[in-house]
């Protein structure tokens, strides 16, 4: 299964929290266009496991990846 890198290149890594010690949430904002963002779980390698659509609103963004990396 592979996470798609839809546009993602533009974006850059804005905030990040250790879910555990397997996990790490990270939050991607394209800071200098548009400020829409994504969330993304990776693993301890830095492997994507999981990645959102793109959100608009940065807040929304990172309470619906802390919803989905604590489940």
């Amino acid at each position: 299964m592979g996470i798609e890198q839809e546009t993602v290149e533009n974006f850059e890594l804005s905030y990040s929290v250790q879910i555990d010690n397997k996990q790490m949430l990270e939050l991607l904002v394209d800071e200098i266009e548009t400020g829409d963002c994504f969330w993304q779980i990776t693993n301890a390698s830095g492997q994507v496991l999981d990645r959102s659509e793109r959100y608009e609103d940065q807040a929304r963004c990172l309470r619906d990846g802390l919803n989905k990396a604590l489940k």
